[in-house]
């Protein structure tokens, strides 16, 4: 059963006179405030901060933290699906000193393990898609999402084509049509179909001669395959 008290505020807990912690008296020769801070800079009482015991600050926190949207238990609809799906073993990794403590200044001879780790995973990855490069620049999918946009404006016009418009799912998260018009493409919504899949009839009726770019989720917003 969830705590009603982590819908109230520090201030609506407050007690007078309870006391968070009790500091000890003090262990040598004390000097008057008004000698160690400059007058003006002294508050004229101190802040009418909230009093509460350190078993009701800690819970008020604790059942705060379990507000928070979590991978550990709550279905996750939204946000990034690479860190969504992602398994902790990934952040642990991550969090490597080798990874998290570099500078991005670093001089190239110090950070030689971490660029060939990068070429390893360029490469698998390009094999992994059947294509002849990758690139690990994006830093998160709305990041992707523009960069491959991109690619195909770049591509169609290496081609000679005059390419206008993207589809997109009507489930798709916002970063989807903002990444295309980003881009210099016009949005089309495709409608999705009673199972929250995307209606393959109304694809087919939007495809023409000016589609640049279908943009599909796997799995979708709705976090379905």
């Amino acid at each position: 059963m969830r705590n009603k008290q982590a819908t109230q505020l520090l201030f609506e807990l407050s007690q007078p006179g309870c006391a968070e912690a009790i500091v000890p008296p003090c262990d040598v020769p004390s000097r008057p405030l008004g000698e160690l801070v400059p007058a003006e800079e002294l508050a004229e009482a101190p802040p009418p901060l909230p009093e509460v015991s350190e078993p009701v600050l800690i819970r008020h926190f604790i059942n705060l933290s379990q507000l928070n949207m979590s991978v550990d238990t709550h279905f996750y609809p939204l946000g990034s699906c690479t860190m969504k799906y992602n398994p902790k073993r990934n952040d642990r990794l991550a969090q490597l000193p080798g990874f998290a403590n570099l500078h991005p200044y670093q001089p190239l001879e110090t950070v030689q393990g971490l660029l060939g780790a990068l070429h390893a995973l360029e490469q698998i990855l390009a094999e992994i898609a059947g294509m002849e490069a990758v690139t690990l620049q994006p830093a998160a999918g709305a990041h992707g999402e523009l960069t491959a946009l991109l690619i195909a404006a770049a591509y169609f016009r290496h081609r000679g084509e005059h390419r206008t418009t993207v589809l997109i799912p009507d489930v798709a998260h916002g970063t989807n049509p903002a990444s295309a018009t980003m881009a210099g493409f016009r949005s089309v919504q495709v409608k999705s179909n009673t199972q929250g899949l995307v209606d393959l009839e109304d694809l087919r009726s939007k495809i023409n001669a000016q589609t640049a770019v279908f943009m599909i989720t796997n799995p979708n917003t709705l976090g379905l395959f």
